[in-house]
This record gives structure tokens, C-alpha cells and sequence, in this order.
């Protein structure tokens, strides 16, 4: 028996069971088609491509983050030692005047 009569009778079965529009809804291809549907194959290709640009960004925003870091301890570092210095300083003066 041929793929295309046992389509029609499948059809003229809904039809009487359901209705002509339902059969066609059943029958037909998917509202916004073929090509809207999804494999498995396309959503893992997806799912990967979207993995690797997450990963690129973390690794851009990490980046980021440890230049920030570094430019911070380094400012904190040249304060520290101005601190000392300025300590030292008065503290030398203290030990003159004593």
C-alpha cells in the first residue's frame, strides 16, 4: 500500500472524527514550517556556540577584573609607602627635637 493512500485515509479519518480544520492542523506541516522545527543536532550546535562565547566573556571579564585588582593593590601600595615615608619622617623629627 502507497505512503500516499494510507496519508488519505488517515486525513478523511480525522476529518470525519474531527473536523476538516483539525485535520489539517494534524496533517499538515507545522504552522511556521519545516524549518522551524528543531533538532537535536542544531539545538547542541547552538547550545555550544552559546557555550563558547559565555566562556570567552568570563574570560575577557576575568581579565578585566585582575587588571582592576592590580591597579588598585599598586595605588594602595605606593599610599602605604608614602605613609611610611611620612612616618619615618616625623618620627625623625621627633627623635631631633628630642
Amino acid at each position: 500500500m502507497a505512503m500516499e493512500d494510507v496519508r488519505v485515509r488517515l486525513r478523511t479519518k480525522l476529518e470525519s472524527a474531527f473536523g476538516a480544520e483539525e485535520a489539517s492542523i494534524l496533517m499538515d506541516r507545522p504552522p511556521g514550517g519545516w524549518n522551524d522545527l528543531v533538532t537535536n543536532q542544531v539545538l547542541e550546535a547552538r547550545l555550544a556556540a552559546l557555550e563558547s562565547k559565555f566562556v570567552a566573556q568570563m574570560a575577557e571579564l576575568r581579565g578585566d577584573l585582575v587588571a582592576t585588582m592590580e591597579r588598585g593593590f599598586q595605588a594602595q601600595t605606593w599610599r602605604v609607602v608614602g605613609a611610611v615615608f611620612v612616618a619615618f619622617g616625623v618620627f625623625a623629627g621627633l627623635v631631633r627635637g628630642l
